[in-house]
């Protein structure tokens, strides 16, 4: 009664220390085939459902192959090999590759050459492919369980033999040293620990069987643990023997620990702690302690330094892609950086403290595994952060990292934008002299025009009267006076005066009304048709676009000289009445101005004016006039034909049309 309660009580003790993990704590599977720990301290599964890690805290799956499941893992600079039941997968950083379609059960190193045991053969991982190795035809197998280096020799374990050869490709030596299913090898003192599926353990020494364990146990695998054996049995549990004499030690199994007696694998971490992958139920965690039948090894041990990592890092809130980067070069606008950073602790992940600086001192310890530094200057930077757990600090992780400077404070750039400066100056210096000296030029243009406009004008006002107009008007009027024609005088001297009022008072404007000039025009007309030898009929036609003739401002005196230019050289010397036609048209912002007469025509007026002495002054300062309006202005002077005889002359011109509105 006494031993069944003391095992009651050992039993229900060994559980309340078990922590088991199922589907509900993350994992994909119940079915643990394999487990290895990298050198961050990642915990690795292969399960029936694919690759998964486990960092103490969380479980995390890689679907590598869908539907696939994974055999076997092997880890070697910062590579890890997963063997699947269709290929090898090998995962470094983020990528991924996948070689080979064999169903892959174990990948081990031999002389630093990793080798792959499949369902068929043996394969070796060389140069980025998986080649098969021509043992031997001599070797009658198909499924290959284990491969061990051991005494300058090899010892491959297949499902029909265990075999010894002395190298892998080509071997002179072959020799079979246990006719039976080898599932599992191990390496101790010079002695071969061989793992049968029907017959137990096997000891081999000098290629012969020196010893057997438990004969009669079917087991699937085994390990070694500290100084002792572990047996893992095909529905057994796991027996655990001592490797110095290989006595029993204990049981490990379900009626004082486990749940399940289908187990696959076992493994210790580097935390002490066993790891237990069942076929069925999950994943078992003990510490070693839990185990240890060896008393005086049953001490404290030293805490375990952590080990911390850089998992990532973030620029601008883009992940870069490799952590590699001895010293990163970042552009000027590339200045808001992250890290996060991690410690694995299978034990007590939430135990786990950090600290960080950039520059200056650490920042105080704390929980939070990620830091943001924003908008940065440019420099050089040094990330430094540093783990601890309990008492023990991790050793510190540095990353260097450079931001350049902006282009817009480089010496260089400094110096060409000073020099652009400097020309940029010179060059406003220079435009503005140029503008000063067109402007200059313009304004002595414009004096000059306006001398020169203003000396024609003076010209015309002198002009404008003709002494000897004058002076026939007052014969006139003084014949009408001795010839007692009243009417007529009184006439006479009315629009001789209504003429020189307009004269007058038209010299002191600029510009006057088109109305006003064709009002001047009809005195005029009227005093030279009184006076003139020649009878000669007018008339005065506008088209002015619905605008109103007094609001169309025109220079004074611009058209008489033309009339006056017609009566005297073309109407006086024709033999038929004469007759005068004078429009002013409004068009396209134009006022268009025609004098057309029915005398004898332009070349016939130069030959009579080539016998006089007296040119028309008056005529060539009116067309200086015009020019000088606008270089948009136009003059013509043409003669009109009827019938192929010249029938007179036509003046036309325009000038930009003026308002007073």
């Amino acid at each position: 009664m006494f031993v069944l309660l003391f095992i009651s009580v050992e039993i229900a003790s060994q559980r309340n220390k078990l922590q088991i993990f199922t589907l509900s704590d993350g994992l994909p599977s119940l079915s643990i085939n394999d487990i290895i720990q990298d050198e961050i301290g990642y915990l690795w599964l292969a399960t029936d459902k694919g690759l998964v890690r486990f960092d103490g805290n969380q479980f995390k799956h890689f679907n590598l192959h869908s539907s696939s499941k994974a055999n076997a893992l092997f880890y070697k600079n910062d590579a890890l090999f997963i063997g699947y039941n269709h290929g090898l997968f090998i995962k470094k950083e983020h990528e991924i590759t996948s070689l080979g379609k064999e169903k892959v059960i174990k990948i081990v190193s031999i002389d630093n050459k990793i080798i792959c045991c499949t369902t068929q053969g043996i394969f070796e991982f060389k140069e980025g492919y998986l080649q098969p190795l021509p043992i031997s035809t001599q070797i009658d197998f198909s499924i290959i369980n284990d491969v061990l280096f051991a005494e300058n020799s090899i010892y491959i374990a297949t499902n029909r033999a265990l075999w010894n050869i002395d190298q892998l490709v080509k071997p002179t030596r072959i020799n079979k040293v246990l006719e039976d299913n080898s599932v599992s090898l191990l390496l101790e003192k010079n002695k071969i620990i061989v793992a049968t599926s029907k017959n137990g353990i096997k000891i081999i020494t000098n290629l012969k069987v020196e010893r057997s364990i438990n004969s009669e146990v079917k087991t699937t695998s085994i390990k070694k643990i500290d100084t002792e054996l572990w047996v893992i049995t095909n529905g057994n549990g796991i027996e655990v023997y001592n490797l110095n004499d290989f006595s029993f030690q204990k049981k490990i199994n379900k009626y004082n620990s486990l749940i399940s007696n289908e187990i696959n694998t076992v493994f210790k971490d580097n935390q002490n702690n066993i790891w237990i992958a069942s076929k069925k139920e999950g994943l078992y965690k003990y510490t070693n302690s839990d185990f240890n039948s060896n008393k005086h090894s049953n001490r404290k041990k030293k805490g375990i330094k952590p080990t911390i990592f850089i998992a990532n890092i973030s620029v601008n809130y883009k992940s870069i892609s490799s952590l590699n980067t001895s010293n990163l070069l970042l552009k000027p606008t590339e200045n808001n950086i992250s890290f996060s950073y991690k410690t694995v602790d299978l034990s007590n992940p939430k135990n786990i403290k950090y600290r960080y600086k950039l520059k200056g001192n650490f920042s105080p310890w704390s929980k939070n595994n990620n830091v943001k530094f924003a908008n940065l200057n440019e420099g050089n930077y040094t990330f430094v952060v540093q783990s601890k757990k309990g008492l023990q600090l991790s050793e510190e992780k540095y990353f260097s990292f450079s931001i350049d400077t902006p282009i817009y404070k480089k010496p260089w750039f400094l110096i060409l934008s000073f020099a652009f400066i400097l020309l940029l100056f010179a060059l406003l210096i220079d435009v503005t002299i140029r503008k000063i000296k067109k402007k200059n030029q313009q304004e002595v243009k414009k004096l000059q025009l306006e001398n020169h406009l203003l000396t024609l004008e003076q010209k015309a006002l002198q002009l404008q009267m003709n002494p000897h107009f004058i002076f026939n008007v007052l014969n006139g009027i003084k014949a009408l006076g001795n010839s007692g024609k009243i009417i007529e005088l009184n006439k006479t001297i009315s629009q001789f005066s209504l003429l020189l009022r307009s004269v007058l008072n038209n010299s002191r404007l600029e510009e006057i009304s088109l109305k006003d000039e064709i009002e001047s025009l009809k005195n005029y007309l009227e005093l030279e048709k009184q006076m003139s030898s020649k009878t000669f009929e007018y008339f005065i036609e506008t088209s002015l676009n619905n605008i109103d003739s007094e609001e169309i401002l025109i220079p004074p005196m611009l058209i008489q000289p033309f009339i006056e230019n017609s009566i005297k050289h073309g109407i006086q010397l024709n033999s038929k009445e004469g007759k005068i036609t004078i429009s002013f048209e409004v068009k396209h912002q134009f006022l268009q101005c025609r004098i057309s007469d029915n005398g004898i025509g332009i070349h016939q007026s130069k030959k009579q004016k080539e016998n006089e002495s007296h040119h028309s002054v008056a005529l060539k300062v009116t067309k200086e006039r015009i020019k000088n309006l606008s270089k948009k202005s136009s003059f013509l002077i043409e003669e009109t034909n009827n019938k192929g005889k010249t029938s007179g002359t036509k003046v036309s011109f325009k000038i930009p049309l003026k308002t007073d509105y």
